[in-house]
């Protein structure tokens, strides 16, 4: 389901939380308070979102679809200075996201795709990594 910002907006200050499989693409938004907010299996690829609080936030990817896992799509996000902790990112697909300076502290990444993101600067003091594709395209099996 497409929706807009405004209306993303709007539904969440009116208490709404679960934004499963929306997509919204190309778009802006910042300095918004978007926490517990359930976005699984969404595309929300080439948005800014810079210094967003996501904490707790929802990105798994939970479906199989025909071509196999749907992941929540993030891929050239702008993430910088984003607040993700805590926030559950596990299959969340982050190609090429921007993720400078954000708070990734305690966030699930199982089997997230992090392929070239620009993690400068990030903090991921006690985050989740399990099969975790990291910006050099190798695949990360601990924790931090």
């Amino acid at each position: 389901m497409r929706i807009t910002v405004e209306e993303l907006l709007q539904r969440y200050a009116a208490g709404e939380r679960d934004f499963t499989g929306i997509q919204i693409d190309g778009v802006e938004m910042s300095e918004v308070n978007l926490s517990g907010i359930d976005l699984s299996d969404s595309d929300l690829g080439e948005i800014y979102m810079e210094d967003i609080n996501f904490t707790g936030a929802n990105f798994r990817s939970s479906r199989i679809g025909q071509a196999g896992l749907i992941r929540c799509i993030l891929r050239d996000a702008d993430l910088s200075a984003a607040n993700l902790g805590f926030a559950h990112l596990s299959g969340a697909d982050l190609t090429n996201a921007k993720l400078v300076n954000a708070y990734l502290s305690g966030a699930d990444m199982v089997e997230t795709n992090l392929t070239g993101a620009d993690l400068e600067g990030a903090d991921m003091k006690r985050s989740i990594f399990c099969n975790t594709i990291m910006p050099d395209g190798s695949i990360r099996t601990d924790n931090i």
